[in-house]
């Protein structure tokens, strides 16, 4: 009996709901230094429900009004929080765990790398 009542918090937290979330981080090599993370889940249609764009250490606010992840892409565009400009694109390919591709910021495109987070 004691050893069941020890098992049965153990039990119960595996039986607790999965929390399907995944997210990307990507980030250039070069200056100026662009760090992009996306968080979203993994149901069928969800939303990116956290994205952040870091410009030289700088929180730059964001919207992710379109996105697309894939085996072999991800894509990603980042507006302004109106959606009034478009501040940063991804598009990358699979490349083995990572994505390779570019970003365009503020008219300059960059090579970036994501991995997932």
């Amino acid at each position: 009996m004691r050893t069941f009542l020890i098992a049965l918090p153990i039990l119960a937290m595996l039986a607790s709901p999965a929390h399907a979330t995944g997210g990307w981080r990507c980030r250039t090599a070069a200056e100026p230094m662009i760090e992009i993370t996306v968080a979203f889940g993994h149901t069928a249609g969800s939303a990116l429900f956290a994205q952040r764009l870091q410009v030289d250490g700088r929180d730059v606010p964001v919207e992710a009004p379109q996105w697309w992840l894939d085996d072999s892409e991800l894509r990603l565009v980042l507006t302004d929080p109106q959606a009034n400009e478009r501040l940063a694109v991804v598009r990358a390919m699979r490349k083995g765990d990572a994505y390779d591709g570019s970003v365009i910021y503020r008219g300059k495109r960059r090579w970036i790398r994501c991995y997932e987070s």
